[in-house]
């Protein structure tokens, strides 16, 4: 079970105050989507505080939403491993995903523009404990194949304060 507290979050050099109304208790078989429009915040509270507590418990793998910065990191990875490195990125991320050890959790922050659904669907992600997938997209239900599906909807309320909504999507 991983479990964040109610609370405010503050992350002072991004000036947002990330307010979570409820606790987000996920067990594990989970999918956890985290919602809202562009500049929400969504991927601040990402990187500074979900990875975070996750970090301290869990293994994960986490595709950033700039790709191109991590491209470098995932070619040399493979190619240090002896695996044949891909030419496309998204084919790339996919090798990577597949020959890492961890099928703890899996991060994609705005992966849905880098990868089709095929190649998508080769990561094998109920073969994961929990996927966390970001979008300010309309929330696609891809992984039903979870006993437990999550959604955190971010509002900016004005000024540095974000309210976080959790919805339970499935079993209701």
């Amino acid at each position: 079970m991983f479990e964040l507290h109610a609370g405010t979050y503050r992350v002072s050099h991004a000036g947002l105050n990330f307010i979570l109304q409820e606790p987000l208790g996920l067990p594990p078989g989970s999918c956890l989507y985290l919602s809202g429009e562009n500049g929400a915040g969504k991927s601040t509270f990402l990187e500074h505080v979900l990875i975070p507590a996750l970090r301290k418990k869990h293994c994960l793998l986490y595709l950033a939403q700039d790709m191109d910065l991590q491209q470098n990191t995932i070619r040399t990875t493979l190619a240090l491993l002896g695996h044949d490195v891909p030419a496309d990125l998204a084919d790339m991320a996919l090798a990577w995903v597949r020959t890492s050890g961890c099928r703890e959790i899996i991060i994609l922050d705005e992966f849905d523009k880098y990868v089709s659904p095929e190649q998508l669907e080769a990561m094998d992600l109920p073969g994961f404990d929990w996927v966390v997938q970001v979008s300010h997209l309309a929330r696609c239900e891809r992984c039903a194949d979870f006993a437990h599906g999550f959604e955190v909807v971010f509002e900016r309320l004005g000024g540095a304060d974000v309210n976080l909504k959790v919805e339970r999507l499935w079993p209701c």
